[in-house]
């Protein structure tokens, strides 16, 4: 039995009104709305002809693709949870969400499997990328290797073996979405990884709002490298072609030239190389680009400015703000926030479906349809969930953010708590006390941290090296990118960190 939910239907529409529309271009490959179909219901068959029961855990550490597409849309058939976890966010990160999940399937990377085999290739990977993700299996999980077939030595299932035609093509039974199929871990590490549980229908709610903001051109075709975009891009009925993460400015430029992409999608540090190089050769963004979405992260006033100077004036800026929890609350035309000169940071007019309020000590509380069931480590969910963002709404109904509640700063679009990796940097001879902060950067249009360390005869470079060789356990999105030594400064009857102080002396002596 299989069921089918709104997360599904939009590319069960899309099969019955276009079965032959090419959904995703992989490179070379390409894979049409049938087939996408027709593959993830044999994969799912295949999985529970294997013993997949409902509710069971299942990881997923592969590349974006068609098998990504395949895997999830698999699992939700059979109602189960899927996890999806970056194995580069740091090897304790992982290993504690793995420890946390107690998965019973595992979908990994075959050339991931194939690395822990082989201590030679672990040297040589060493050697250029500096770390080695190292992936845990817990006993008696379910191992299906994902992609080329290697000799791997451990037991494992080939995903290719799942592909195998049904005896039965079974019926899709309508299924509400009500139960939980999808967990997004929060990005950065807490000291119990935070694992957001989503079902079927909010995260389908959250689909499409997004692809409402894409689907006024059917004619576009989407840039990704992210997984959850694709899903957005066959929910708005548009082509998905994938590109690598990790290219330069003048590669990038000239693939979206080539393969006239029409709608980007990504944080600000992913458009500041393309924005420099822009820049650097006097010239614009290709004029096949129609719309940029712009998330993740705080969208600065600066950086749009720039991103503005390099677009052809027919192109479209929207920036979203939302987070894990929810994945869409407001949006703003970016070049309108340019304009904007009131205080605060204005991120727009809510979404459809989505309301807050606001506490008294400035908090902004929001419900929706959007909104988690619960976090995977808790029993049960609530009505509003807490954004630690403080901020206001004014008279027109634009949302404006003042400021974060508590301590955190956001690089690229990851969470980093300073609180927990400063007792372990204490650890290091030497250092009597250790202070994280974050100071934005007008040039890289990101987050710079910097890491405040007291003590007495403190070597500042072998503390970087240990800290960069992880020795002491810090993952690398929380490694500084600059350490000095002051006397750190102090506050209040309790005597805290001042943050706010270590920043405007960094703004002042370091910059």
């Amino acid at each position: 039995m299989l069921y089918n939910n709104s997360l599904l239907q939009s590319l069960i529409d899309l099969v019955k009104s276009q079965p032959d529309f090419i959904v995703l271009y992989n490179h070379k490959r390409t894979i049409t709305a049938s087939q996408l179909l027709n593959r993830s219901i044999n994969v799912a068959s295949n999985l529970k002809a294997k013993g997949f029961q409902k509710s069971d855990v299942t990881v997923v550490a592969a590349q974006s693709g068609e098998e990504f597409l395949e895997i999830m849309y698999a699992v939700i058939m059979l109602q189960g949870k899927i996890a999806i976890i970056d194995p580069e966010m740091g090897n304790e990160n992982y290993a504690a969400k793995i420890r946390q999940l107690q998965p019973q399937w595992m979908f990994i990377d075959s050339r991931l499997l194939f690395l822990q085999e082989h201590p030679l290739l672990q040297w040589i990977f060493l050697k250029i990328n500096k770390t080695l993700p190292r992936i845990l299996i817990l006993p008696g999980v379910k191992l299906i290797a994902v992609g080329k077939k290697l000799p791997i030595v451990r037991k494992h299932i080939s995903f290719f073996d799942l592909y195998k035609s049904p005896l039965i093509v079974p019926n899709l039974i309508w299924d509400e979405g009500l139960s939980e199929n999808i967990i997004i871990y929060t990005s950065g590490t807490l000291s119990v990884p935070k694992g957001v549980l989503h079902t079927a229908k909010n995260i389908g709610a959250s689909i499409e709002a997004l692809s409402n903001l894409l689907n006024h051109n059917k004619n576009a075709v989407v840039g990704t490298y992210l997984p959850h975009f694709m899903l957005i891009g066959i929910a708005a009925g548009l082509s998905i072609k994938l590109m690598k993460q990790n290219i330069s400015a003048t590669v990038k430029i000239k693939w979206i030239e080539k393969e006239k992409i029409g709608i980007l999608f990504g944080p600000p540090s992913d458009y500041m190389p393309l924005i420099q190089y822009c820049e650097a050769k006097n010239r614009k963004l290709p004029s096949s680009l129609e719309h940029t979405l712009i998330g993740s992260a705080p969208v600065h006033v600066s950086f749009l400015k720039r991103l503005i100077a390099v677009l052809h004036t027919h192109t479209q800026i929207t920036c979203t703000y939302g987070m894990t929890e929810n994945l869409l609350v407001t949006t703003i035309n970016g070049r309108r926030k340019a304009a904007y000169n009131g205080k605060g940071d204005i991120v727009g007019k809510l979404v459809e479906g989505v309301s807050i309020q606001i506490e008294k000590d400035g908090e902004i509380l929001i419900k929706s349809n959007q909104l988690f069931s619960r976090y995977f480590h808790e029993d049960g969910g609530k009505e509003w969930h807490c954004t630690g963002d403080l901020g206001e709404m004014d008279e027109n109904g634009n949302v404006i953010l003042s400021g974060r509640k508590k301590e955190m700063i956001i690089r690229r679009n990851m969470n980093i708590y300073p609180a927990l990796y400063e007792n372990t940097i204490k650890n290091i001879k030497g250092i009597d006390e250790a202070a994280i902060v974050g100071v934005y950067d007008e040039t890289s249009h990101d987050e710079k941290v910097y890491l405040a360390v007291e003590g007495n005869n403190l070597n500042i470079k072998n503390i970087q090296s240990m800290l960069k060789q992880g020795q002491f356990s810090i993952d690398k999105e929380a490694l500084p990118d600059y350490i000095f030594q002051m006397t750190i400064p102090r506050k209040g009857r309790q005597n805290k960190i001042d943050r706010k102080a270590i920043a405007e002396y960094i703004k002042k002596t370091r910059q």
